[in-house]
């Protein structure tokens, strides 16, 4: 069917299951229903997880969050939540009760103060706040159609009251929340639907950086990114928002090369020359103990070291090359050589520091000096994820061979 069919169709599907949910809730707990079986149970126990995700209020929600927080955690995230008082904090033993208690403790006395669903959705912003890598975060930048930037001064509250209303405009049934840490300004976005209230299940994030372009989002359904976009261009005066190719868990590693803040090294202006390099550094190691190669081994270091530069390298989990290039053999120009329609594939290379993984592999006699631009200018070019075509055919997010 179509996108609409779609939309429409799944609340209605929500709903029957709601209905027949809580149906069965009720003929499992009359009287005259007995001896109830396991299997009845667990059924049971499935159906109300379904309503409670369609119908959850602040207090059991309030226990998933807290669920993610690691013991040592708690103390300062539900200071910085400034919900519970001094008093109330003081009475709690962090250290002595066990996790479970600790959690029904606390939700026992955000109970008691009244807490509501948008409180905890701003304790969840915290937690977030805390741990940005629990999620993927995609880059976007904004333009205006100009192409100039305009320095203007940033009030939070205006940008709050316009994003929600502008968003809101669009979309009706959703629960925002907007929150200042730091330097940057943290969106959560709880998405509903007609006949469903919103899913605090799978929030969309967004991180905007005031006077800056830049917004890093995660979790954001293709479906709800042209409303978020729409919001984001009105709330910070610009006329279009796009999609970089810079993707990662760490958000503040996508933030430096966004912004250029990575290690002043890396920058072609601030390389070192070759011949500065000092590639008869001082060993530590027992003079009685001969290295092989031990030259081919500094070159190797003397030169990724001129690549990539000295210092620390922001971390990405993943580069991506997806080529679309036609075959070329010096040796047999004639194989192929007709073929109309270019060859495809995709390299990608993972690591828990790719980039930190790619500088190590010549010193290792993995890869041979000097390294790949394509590799080494990762952070320059502000991207992670690569179309490789001809020159002939190259558009525009192509590096061409």
């Amino acid at each position: 069917g179509s996108g609409s069919d779609t939309f429409t169709r799944r609340p209605l599907a929500a709903a029957r299951l709601k209905a027949s949910a809580g149906g069965l809730w009720r003929r499992l707990l009359s009287p005259g229903v007995e001896g109830r079986s396991a299997a009845s149970d667990s059924v049971l126990a499935a159906g109300a997880r379904q309503v409670n995700v369609l119908e959850m209020d602040g207090s059991e929600y309030m226990v998933k969050v807290l669920s993610r927080f690691r013991m040592v955690d708690f103390p300062n995230l539900l200071k910085s939540w400034d919900i519970l008082s001094e008093r109330q904090l003081q009475s709690v033993d962090f250290t002595k009760n066990t996790r479970k208690d600790l959690i029904l403790q606390l939700a026992a006395l955000c109970k008691k103060n009244g807490v509501t669903l948008t409180q905890v959705a701003d304790l969840e912003i915290i937690y977030n706040c805390r741990y940005p890598q629990k999620r993927r975060w995609g880059t976007y930048q904004m333009f205006n159609s100009n192409g100039v930037e305009e320095a203007t001064l940033f009030d939070f509250e205006v940008f709050r009251k316009k994003f929600k209303k502008n968003l809101k405009m669009l979309i009706r049934n959703i629960m925002v929340n907007i929150v200042e840490h730091g330097d940057a300004v943290w969106i959560r976005i709880a998405w509903g639907k007609r006949h469903s209230p919103p899913n605090q299940q799978r929030p969309s994030f967004a991180v905007y950086y005031p006077q800056t372009p830049y917004v890093f989002m995660a979790n954001l359904a293709a479906q709800f990114r042209m409303y978020v976009s729409q919001a984001l261009v009105v709330a910070t005066e610009h006329d279009m928002l796009k999609e970089l190719d810079l993707r990662g868990h760490c958000l503040y590693s996508l933030r430096d090369i966004a912004f250029k803040r990575f290690n002043p090294a890396l920058s072609v202006h601030h390389r070192k020359p070759l011949q500065q390099l000092n590639s008869s550094q001082d060993s530590a190691q027992d003079e009685r103990i001969s290295v092989e190669h031990l030259r081919e081994k500094e070159e190797a270091k003397r030169l990724t070291t001129a690549a990539f530069g000295e210092g620390s390298l922001p971390t990405l989990e993943v580069v991506h090359y997806r080529l679309q290039t036609a075959f070329r053999d010096e040796r047999n120009t004639e194989i192929l050589s007709d073929r109309n329609k270019p060859f495809r594939c995709v390299a990608k290379f993972s690591s828990p520091n790719v980039l930190e993984s790619l500088r190590a592999l010549p010193e290792l006699g993995i890869a041979d000096v000097p390294i790949s631009t394509m590799f080494s200018s990762i952070p320059e070019k502000g991207k992670n994820y690569f179309k490789i075509t001809d020159k002939r055919t190259a558009g525009h997010n192509s590096s061409a061979p």
